[in-house]
């Protein structure tokens, strides 16, 4: 079977990601080429995964075959990289965010549709199993009606993660700590909601670190189906990541999602009698978790064998609506109502 040819443009931390989980679906795809600006990521990248280095994605595109190209560059990058990857009739990965304003977004989906290429979003987590389990649970009524979901993301960031590299941080090419930090939560949130958005109200400040964007905030959240949510977010938290947690609120149980990357159920109860609820927790080495493995899998079947993604143009627009609206809140300090 002819293997999809994969470039990876970015390698930085995100990319070692990439590279494991393309490497762990050897069967079907194979690492062709990398690019990056930086000398010393392109020479590490090119020792790990012995692809063609490129220095420009414009030369990648001219003098590789490939059959998708992954975005793993900082976010404000994101857009214009993509766009040239989806003009060139290549399909694109993108890590998250899928760019930093909405109607950007929306304008790689249109592309992508004019060429009849995929626009793959990196939301790694919901391959977990037990985001898995418990989305089964909610899609079998298991918690009943739902009234409200919420997520603590209480990490720590010090002055030297906003120093090097220094995009951190920036409004331009960071975008804030809601964008960077919480997009997987937010996410997941918005997927276990299965609604459209209604309204957002967010408040962030910057209480410590040298930065453009936010180090804490908080947002609630109001679905159309009448859900409400709420997103509680540090960067602060004394010397470690304390908390990364999604608790679901429903007529006939609750449970709570936590770990590092979302990998353990803490705590659950339902109405009917239940011995065991997703009692599948496992251990991860960081908070990108194993769900790189499943995603670029996923991937293959849908451009191999025309199975749909479990990350749909709807779900990936849906998921960055949330975030720009946290922004959006934020920057203008007023609730943001949605059609």
């Amino acid at each position: 079977m002819q293997k999809l040819r994969i470039g990876v443009v970015g390698c930085g931390r995100i990319s070692d990601c990439h590279f494991n989980a393309i490497k762990n679906n050897n069967n079907t795809m194979e690492i062709a080429a990398i690019c990056d600006l930086n000398p010393t990521n392109l020479q590490r990248a090119q020792e790990k995964t012995g692809a063609n280095p490129y220095t420009s994605i414009d030369d990648m595109i001219k003098f590789e075959k490939l059959d998708c190209i992954s975005i793993c560059t900082p976010n404000g990058y994101h857009y214009e990289n993509a766009k040239k990857v989806l003009k060139a009739g290549i399909n694109v990965i993108v890590e998250k965010p899928l760019t930093l304003n909405y109607s950007e977004g929306k304008k790689l989906f249109n592309l992508a549709n004019k060429k009849n290429k995929q626009v793959f979003l990196i939301h790694q987590n919901r391959f977990n199993p037990t985001i898995q389990c418990v989305k089964n649970a909610l899609d079998s009524g298991a918690f009943g009606k739902i009234y409200m979901i919420t997520s603590n993301i209480f990490w720590y960031r010090d002055d030297d993660y906003y120093k090097n590299p220094s995009w951190h941080g920036s409004k331009k090419i960071d975008g804030g700590a809601f964008i960077t930090q919480a997009s997987h939560y937010t996410d997941i949130m918005n997927w276990f909601a299965k609604s459209e958005l209604k309204s957002i109200y967010a408040i962030g400040k910057t209480r410590e670190r040298k930065i453009e964007t936010e180090d804490c905030g908080s947002a609630i959240i109001e679905w159309k189906n009448h859900i409400i949510g709420n997103v509680n977010l540090s960067v602060l938290t004394y010397n470690e990541n304390y908390e990364g947690s999604i608790t679901i609120i429903g007529e006939k149980g609750f449970a709570k999602i936590g770990g590092i990357a979302m990998n353990k159920i803490l705590d659950w109860k339902f109405e009917a009698p239940t011995k065991e609820f997703c009692n599948i927790s496992y251990d991860v080495e960081s908070v990108y978790g194993f769900g790189h493995t499943p995603y670029y899998e996923s991937i293959a079947k849908t451009l191999l064998n025309k199975e749909p993604f479990l990350i749909s143009k709807k779900d990936a627009l849906n998921s960055l609506k949330l975030l720009c609206g946290i922004v959006d809140s934020m920057n203008k300090k007023k609730i943001i109502k949605f059609k």
